[in-house]
Parts: C-alpha cells; sequence; structure tokens
C-alpha cells in the first residue's frame, strides 16, 4: 500500500460521495483510478488505430477529412 497527497476539496467530495454510497473512501478512490487507467489505456488503442487507418489510407491515396471538404467547397489558402 501507497500513501498520497490529494487536494482537500477533492477529498471531501471523495468522503460526501463514500458516504452517499456507503462504501469506504479507500474503495471508491480504487474503482475512480483503475476506471481513469482503463479508459487512458483504451484511448491510446483508438488513436494508434486511428493513425493506423490514416496510414492505410494515405497510402491508397486518400486524404484527410477536412482537405477533403475545403477541395470540394473550393477552400483554397
Amino acid at each position: 500500500m501507497k500513501t498520497m497527497t490529494v487536494d482537500d476539496g477533492l477529498y471531501g467530495a471523495l468522503e460526501a460521495a463514500a458516504d452517499r454510497n456507503g462504501r469506504p473512501v479507500q474503495e471508491l478512490a480504487n474503482e475512480a483510478i483503475a476506471s481513469w487507467l482503463a479508459d487512458a489505456a483504451s484511448d491510446e488503442a483508438d488513436q494508434a488505430a486511428i493513425e493506423q487507418a490514416r496510414a492505410e489510407a494515405a497510402e491508397q491515396g486518400g486524404v484527410e477529412f477536412e482537405a477533403f471538404f475545403d477541395d470540394l467547397l473550393g477552400n483554397h489558402d
């Protein structure tokens, strides 16, 4: 187990949420951190998939969405 410092206002909100839910503060904190880490990992995987799709589209002559519509609408800088 490790110790960390949490902003007083944030900790107060966490304590209130724990009281409302009848759960220990530590349990809610661990759950929130685990959820955030899972979301971050998912975001990284999504970003990697987007970059791969962009690279594949570029190899096949594709263009970015904004460039396509700028060209279509005649918006040239």
